[in-house]
């Protein structure tokens, strides 16, 4: 047994090398602001989200959806907020924007079918690689395929394309997805948008959900604030022990 190695956790257990996670939120709720804390948390080293990285590493950011200087303010604010420095972050952060640049690794063709759109995996391997990124951060899921969402054959694909994207970088990845449409309750990874095979190819699996005002309450928060916050639960874990606790 001493001769098999451990498993590689990038940071907490939701970011595991040559593995694809998924975090799933509503729109709107805070899902990038919480994607670009925990890349600060890596680069800097510093517990930022209340978890110790176990060293600094490279972060690859790829937000298909806003405008490079958009993404700028957030995380130059998330920066004053933690009060961290250039030296914090310079050499280990790495940007990118859809508006730039497209991520579409597999496309439906009317006469191939689903197909691998190898240039684009090719760069991505290439970017990993050149860069030394040990964390890739992709949102949204939905912006890297050009495949039916609800057919669960061909987003098994494009989810497997993604998990041997790393493996053979050694990369942990997070795809961050969304939430088809919900009456007032709390969301489970089961509200997932399109199909579940996404879930099913996910060795971790996390959800966001708003604060309800009965949490608000009995933490203090008044309730016209507390859209202002939103609490992380654990709703798929195959390598570690189940946690609801954040």
């Amino acid at each position: 047994p001493a001769t098999i190695p451990r498993r590689q956790f990038a940071f907490g257990t939701h970011y595991i090398r040559k593995y694809v996670s998924v975090t799933v939120s509503p729109g709107g709720l805070g899902k990038t602001s919480n994607s670009i804390v925990e890349a600060l948390a890596m680069v800097s080293g510093k517990p930022l989200t209340g978890t110790q990285p176990e060293q600094r590493m490279n972060v690859w950011l790829f937000n298909a959806e806003d405008p490079r200087d958009e993404m700028q303010r957030r995380i130059m604010a998330a920066c004053l907020h933690f009060g961290l420095k250039p030296e914090d972050i310079n050499g280990r952060l790495f940007l990118d924007s859809g508006r730039e640049q497209e991520l579409v690794i597999m496309q439906e063709d009317k006469k191939a079918g689903v197909k691998v759109n190898e240039p684009i995996v090719e760069a991505v391997v290439g970017q990993i690689q050149r860069n030394k990124i040990d964390v890739l951060i992709v949102d949204p899921f939905v912006s890297t395929h050009r495949v039916n969402e609800n057919d669960n054959g061909a987003i098994d694909r494009v989810a497997k394309l993604w998990a041997q994207i790393a493996d053979y970088t050694n990369c942990a990845v997070d795809v961050v997805h969304h939430l088809r449409k919900l009456a007032d309750r709390e969301a489970t990874v089961e509200d997932a948008r399109g199909a579940v095979s996404l879930i099913g190819a996910a060795r971790s699996v996390r959800v966001l959900n708003r604060m309800s005002l009965e949490d608000a309450n009995a933490a203090g928060v008044a309730g016209i604030d507390r859209h202002s916050y939103f609490h992380i639960h654990q709703g798929k874990s195959n390598l570690t022990k189940m946690d609801t606790s954040q």
